[in-house]
């Protein structure tokens, strides 16, 4: 007789194809055991790790702790304190469930759980219990203070097939670090300390309110305070408080961007649009600010159960939300010290300054001073565009001007862009150019943008990336993550064409850069790639670089060119249209935005009622 094709799981099987939903990186082990600490009424919490935590995780609490009994139910499936019936799992007012992540984690590690209960009366009071692969062994009393401490050892150690797709130990100790910030964000008023290979990462007191902890968490090893403007308010019974950071700390990826809701940190796509539509046209395209965000709705108006680890939600009435945070960030923005400060003042009444401030709503209110063309973000370029206004023999960054000559009239198709007879600059961005039969309009940062792009892909390809070594080293600080991802990837680093060295405990050194970068600041550019690299990171760096090199070098490409709003020479114009003849030109630039509008003249003589 054939054996049934259909048969129950081992129970230790089941435990471990469960923990995979709980237990995805050390950070998520930590997230969890945190959340339960704090929903123990716990005042203060350490974290220590080893071996970015696959070595060994030890949370400690001073919360209420627990009796043997309890300790014994606490690591059987299915035993919750937080749950009492069906509605409770749609109105969660704690963070997580103990019952529920003790259990998937010791079924994939050596779990060591020490409790003492605050009614414990005898001499030792605290009770500790030994996990070992899901199945409990030592049992007995010890002395310890009221609280409780969770030891876990050899994370994933007996599914090998999991362990193999951990990252480097830095990179998993960043995560934790990420991990235990976003916590420390979302409960000021608890003490957060965190060691990882017996070194403090940091120690954060309690403190007053979520303004002074995201000052302090935020701005932690900068020389500078951060500084954060508050902004408060509420519409439909939704509460926003937000602590916004200037358009100057905006980065290309929302890694410095951390939304709450009821104190747990998400991942909403649209509550991320709502932030981003708050700054307005404050933000360029494609920049995330330095803010921390915290929405605070009903129990009953959000189901927090979407994912495993609860870092999504559903609301009742999103757009009800995604309004409250719009308007409650626009109004804040509209009164943000950025727009009275210095930048302000200094550049009343120079040309080529403006400021957009979003209104409550979803339009956008502008105050101009000068040349409404120019943005926000570009006024720090003023000094530089000046310079290239008045240099003796100005040229585009990496391109030889040759110099004018007589514009052949005849259409070449391999050599379109050259041929174009050059009539004018529109708008400070648009190069208008005739060719023949037809209007040619082409936006010069995408124009410049596709040269450049290509050019560095070609470069890489060949391994043949010029570099330049800068005269002044530039040296800067690099949080967890980030310092964790260039120790990563000083390999790939190197074929980018950057020379980047580890000076310091949290500090880089970069000697060198690729040549056709060489007008962008060494700093922002390094920063950028690692940003990329730390967003876009897979299963491993030889699919990391297959899949995202290209937009990578597309952020390098963009920070060496002209922008919008950049006056051209005629001679920078023609430098131009000769080098986009010589890549392999496409019709739209690496961010996917057209280069070029070609308007026949049939159509014109058409609209002008000619035909």
């Amino acid at each position: 007789m054939n054996p049934p094709r259909i048969r129950v799981l081992p129970p230790e099987l089941a435990d471990q194809i469960a923990a995979g939903e709980v237990v995805e990186r050390p950070a998520s082990v930590v997230k969890e055991l945190v959340e339960n600490a704090l929903d123990a009424g716990a005042r203060k919490i350490e974290v220590a790790i080893e071996g970015g935590g696959l070595r060994r995780i030890t949370i400690n609490d001073d919360g209420t702790g627990m009796t043997p009994e309890e300790a014994h139910l606490a690591i059987r499936r299915h035993a919750t304190s937080k749950l009492r019936v069906l509605d409770d799992l749609f109105a969660i007012s704690t963070m997580g469930f103990r019952g529920e992540a003790l259990p998937s984690i010791a079924a994939v590690s050596r779990l060591t759980l020490t409790t003492r209960a605050q009614e414990a009366a005898d001499a030792d009071g605290a009770y500790r219990l030994e996990i070992v692969g899901g199945i409990a062994g030592e049992a007995r009393a010890v002395g310890g203070p009221v609280g409780t401490e969770v030891d876990v050892r050899d994370l994933l150690a007996n599914v090998p097939a999991r362990l193999k797709f951990m990252k480097a130990e830095a990179t998993e100790s960043a995560h934790v670090t990420e991990t235990v910030l976003r916590l420390a964000l979302a409960n000021p008023m608890v003490h957060f300390r965190l060691r990882s290979q017996g070194r403090p990462v940091f120690d954060l007191p309690p403190h007053a309110s979520g303004h002074e902890r995201a000052k302090v968490a935020l701005g932690r090893g900068s020389r500078t305070p951060v500084q954060l403007h508050l902004a408060a308010g509420e519409e439909g019974g939704v509460h926003v408080e937000a602590y916004l950071g200037s358009p100057d700390e905006s980065a290309g990826t929302s890694r410095n961007t951390y939304p709450f809701v009821n104190r747990r940190f998400v991942r909403d796509r649209g509550l991320l649009q709502a932030i981003l539509m708050g700054y307005g046209e404050l933000l360029e395209r494609g920049r995330y600010p330095l803010a921390v965000v915290h929405v605070t709705v009903p129990g009953a108006s959000v189901d927090v159960n979407v994912h495993p680890q609860k870092l999504e939600v559903r609301f009742a009435e999103a757009q009800v939300v995604y309004a409250a945070v719009r308007h409650t960030i626009a109004r804040a923005v509209a009164t943000a010290p950025w727009l009275l400060g210095p930048r302000a003042q200094d550049g009343a009444g120079a040309q080529g300054t403006s400021y957009s401030l979003p209104r409550a709503g979803s339009g956008v209110l502008r105050l101009y001073e000068g040349d409404p063309r120019r943005g926000y973000g570009e006024k720090r370029e003023q000094v530089a565009e000046a310079l290239r206004l008045f240099a003796p023999s100005p040229s585009l960054p990496g391109f030889h001007a040759s110099p004018p000559s007589a514009v052949p009239q005849a259409h070449d198709a391999e050599r379109f862009f050259s041929t174009l007879t050059y009539l004018g600059q529109l708008d400070r961005t648009y190069l208008v150019c005739e060719a023949p039969g037809e209007l040619v309009l082409i936006d010069q940062h995408a124009a410049h943008e596709s040269v450049a792009f290509q050019r560095l892909r070609e470069a890489h390809d060949r391994r043949q990336v010029r570099t330049q070594r800068l005269l002044l080293p530039a040296t800067l600080e690099l949080d967890e993550r980030l310092l964790a991802t260039a120790r990563e990837h000083l390999a790939l680093l190197q074929t980018l064409g950057f020379d980047v060295e580890l000076t310091g405990e949290r500090a880089v050194t970069v000697r060198s850069m690729p040549e056709t970068l060489a007008s962008a600041a060494p700093a922002e550019m390094l920063s950028e790639v690692l940003a990329e690299l730390e967003a876009k990171e897979g299963a491993g760096v030889s699919s990391l670089v297959q899949d995202h090199l290209d937009h990578i070098l597309a952020t390098m490409a963009c920070h060496s060119v002209v922008r919008a709003g950049d006056v051209l020479s005629e001679r920078e114009v023609r430098a131009l249209l000769e080098s986009m003849d010589g890549v392999d030109y496409r019709a739209h630039c690496p961010h996917g935005r057209p280069v070029l509008l070609r308007l026949p003249i049939a159509e014109l003589e058409r609209r002008f009622g000619r035909t």
